[in-house]
């Protein structure tokens, strides 16, 4: 069996543990303020976090909007976590290993835990959501899950996933929305999008499209002290000022924030940090139409794009300029495929030269989706002159932001896509869009060389046994060019002095609620 490190649990100051998920030891209810005094948690209080849009939908099969996850987290358990260093540790499943050659892979699963509505978790259930998550025509996870053969209950808390080829990023792939488990019974339920039944540390209760979602603590958890707030309230809030305010008289306790909005901020008395983000912008096209049916149009479009300018005026240096889906400081990143290669750096010359060879020696006109979001808007707003520059003259459309996987790819609006991707989960599920039969492929844009490296990047069972096919993937995704990437993001968190976070806890651009919780008066 492989060994995987146990989660030890998050210290807090003033002697408080609390699990960050599986196994841990959770005290009594106390917490260091940021002046070193300890606070009381108010095991009845209310956590609100204020976000910029509703969830897509609340069944993780067919979710293909990865800040879902922010809901999920809240909602179901995962069969695996990953903690805030990329590591990953017990949840659902205890164990797990590679067999038979890479052949399977098994998990050994927890035996305590029962989904809210009654039914046991167990080696059936995992098998019952992967299978759906396989089969379901609408599912956004079919693609991520084509190398799985079958599942097998092999014991009542034993699960054995049959692979059809290696599949070396399963076990991460089991850490995000597809390893988030549902109760066998609600599998078929025609609600589940709006009424979720997991195993998760709370409950919904009241769902206002739009507004705000409001979760209880599931007082049956089989971490009791993960939900340190008896209730949880999301507030759906897409101006980041307004954000700020909120804040500031008490409407909420953390959010994430537009850059320039980290002064007044900081004014407000709030606590102002970096967000831990992995989460990259990308623009993304439509090969079904002119003018990105031809790549030397998409090679002009990532030419017109100064994005060290982008990082600096529009979002006040919070981020940094890449040309691939990984952020600088990942395992995996490819030294050699940044913005300062001439392949793939700001070269406004350069563009108009492709555009020409392209035949549009006079440019060319093209529809903008953005979605509606203002740091989504605030970066597709100022591309626009730039790629105005070149001769790809942008009419800008304003979309909904959770819905904007549907609008691109299923129904293939627009020419263009300003979008920002998940936060990483493994290599090569930031790059498997350029695989056959993928949701965001769908106009199956790839190549033999491609796939064959994507292949490559799965076999093997350590990091240095997959990075040379890791980076050959990364080097034939540029040749594929159904997307380019712009920046890292990394916009500044707040929070109000009445949040108790764990020590070490930051938070996200895509937050987890575990340990975290409110001061008592």
């Amino acid at each position: 069996m492989s060994q995987i490190r146990p989660i030890l649990g998050l210290v807090l100051a003033g002697s408080l543990v609390l699990g960050a998920c599986a196994g841990g030891d959770a005290g009594s209810g106390s917490a260091a303020a940021d002046d070193g005094a300890a606070k009381e948690i108010d095991r009845d209080g209310t956590f609100r976090y204020i976000f910029v849009q509703n969830p897509s939908t609340l069944d993780p099969h067919r979710s293909a909007n990865a800040w879902d996850m922010i809901f999920f987290s809240l909602a179901y358990d995962q069969l695996i976590w990953r903690n805030a260093e990329g590591d990953l540790e017990p949840m659902l499943a205890t164990e797990w290993e590679f067999v038979d050659d890479g052949a399977a892979f098994e998990l050994t699963l927890r035996e305590d835990v029962t989904f809210i509505d009654g039914e046991p978790f167990n080696a059936e259930a995992v098998r019952a959501n992967l299978e759906r998550a396989m089969t379901l025509p609408e599912s956004a996870h079919r693609g991520s899950l084509a190398r799985v053969e079958s599942v097998e209950a092999v014991e009542e808390y034993t699960a054995r996933i049959n692979l059809n080829g290696p599949g070396a990023n399963l076990p991460d792939l089991l850490s995000s929305t597809v390893g988030s488990m549902i109760s066998p019974a609600a599998l078929e339920s025609p609600d589940l999008d709006q009424n979720p039944v997991g195993s998760g540390m709370a409950k919904l209760v009241e769902y206002i499209p739009g507004q705000v979602n409001r979760w209880e603590r599931n007082e049956d958890y089989w971490e009791p002290e993960a939900a340190q707030a008896k209730t949880y309230e999301i507030y759906a809030q897409t101006a980041s000022p307004t954000r700020v305010n909120m804040l500031s008289t008490g409407q909420g306790e953390l959010a994430y924030l537009m850059p320039q909005d980290q002064d007044p901020a900081s004014a407000a008395g709030l606590n102002v940090a970096p967000s831990l983000s992995s989460n990259i912008f990308s623009m993304s096209f439509n090969l079904d139409k002119p003018p990105f049916d031809d790549i030397r149009v998409r090679q002009a479009a990532e030419h017109a794009i100064d994005r060290q300018a982008l990082i600096d005026g529009v979002f006040f240096g919070a981020g940094k300029p890449v040309a691939q889906s990984l952020p600088p400081d990942h395992w995996a990143y490819h030294p050699e495929v940044t913005p300062d290669n001439d392949d793939y750096g700001y070269n406004p010359d350069r563009a108009r030269e492709l555009l020409a060879e392209a035949g549009y020696p006079d440019g060319a006109d093209f529809e903008f989706l953005i979605p509606s979001l203002d740091d989504h808007r605030s970066l597709a707003e100022a591309m626009v002159p730039m790629l105005e520059e070149v001769g790809l003259r942008a009419s800008t459309r304003v979309i909904e932001s959770p819905t904007t996987g549907v609008t691109f790819f299923s129904r293939k609006e627009g020419n263009a896509v300003v979008g920002l991707s998940a936060p990483v989960v493994d290599p090569t599920n930031q790059y498997q869009r350029n695989l056959p039969g993928q949701f965001a492929n769908p106009w199956e844009n790839t190549s033999e060389a491609f796939t064959a490296a994507w292949n490559a990047s799965v076999e093997g069972t350590s990091r240095d046994d997959r990075l040379p096919g890791i980076h050959t993937m990364i080097e034939e995704d540029k040749k594929l060019l159904n997307s380019f990437p712009i920046m890292l993001f990394t916009p500044p968190s707040a929070w109000s002095d009445n949040v108790v976070l764990p020590d070490g806890y930051e938070p996200a651009y895509a937050p987890h609620f575990r340990g975290v919780g409110v001061a008592a008066d």
